[in-house]
């Protein structure tokens, strides 16, 4: 079942419960106890909208993303990837305007503006827009380090679920993070190292949206 981002609800309200099991309304303010059950974690996505911590006992059935919070960080993660992947081919198109480039790893890791960074790489590589469905991106370099400090939680989600786990052996994936006109950062998914790497070479993409919680 094809399902459209957009008809998704990815801003998920988390209700209370109190001890009666009876829930509370949902424009309370937040306590400092849900602040830290909801602080970092993974959550299984539905078609519906709804989201509900990965427990590992959770439905399997029509589990579209896995969501990812860390900190104020979070978003969803696609239960598929693409390989072979070229950010610039022979068909692409010159640079125009001027880029937000990241030469130190360091500032580079703190880029987690995927969804701007996407936009800009598919003006010059529209064939990267058939990789991705409505409302997905390229994650940025600090997501995807994100990803790799999760992978074995990842992982461990979505072979739950029945869906393509994250690569491991050697495998690089391309961050949406540019180091320059023709290089871009990704990260070796073995190692955990953060590099740089032309764009004309070849890696992983595994696409990413927005998720985020409103308690």
């Amino acid at each position: 079942m094809n399902v459209n981002i957009k008809n998704l609800n990815l801003s998920v309200i988390m209700p209370a419960i109190t001890k009666s099991g009876q829930p509370v309304c949902n424009d309370r303010v937040s306590s400092e106890k849900d602040k830290v059950e909801h602080a970092s974690g993974l959550y299984l996505i539905y078609e519906d909208g709804h989201a509900e911590p990965f427990t590992g006992d959770n439905s399997k059935d029509c589990v579209r993303y896995i969501g990812l919070k860390h900190g104020y960080m979070s978003f969803a993660i696609s239960l598929t990837e693409h390989d072979s992947v070229q950010l610039l081919d022979d068909d692409s198109r010159g640079e125009s305007g001027s880029g937000t480039y990241y030469e130190r790893e360091c500032d580079a890791l703190f880029d987690f503006d995927g969804q701007k960074n996407t936009e800009r790489l598919v003006v010059r590589n529209p064939k990267l827009k058939n990789l991705l469905e409505d409302g997905e991106y390229i994650p940025s370099l600090g997501q995807l380090n994100l990803m790799a400090h999760y992978k074995d939680s990842i992982n461990d989600a979505l072979e739950y679920i029945g869906a393509e786990p994250l690569a491991s052996s050697s495998a690089w994936y391309w961050s949406s993070t540019e180091y320059s006109q023709n290089y871009a950062w990704g990260v070796n998914f073995s190692s955990g190292s953060a590099l740089n790497n032309s764009k004309y070479s070849s890696g992983r993409v595994r696409a990413v949206a927005a998720f985020s919680f409103k308690l």
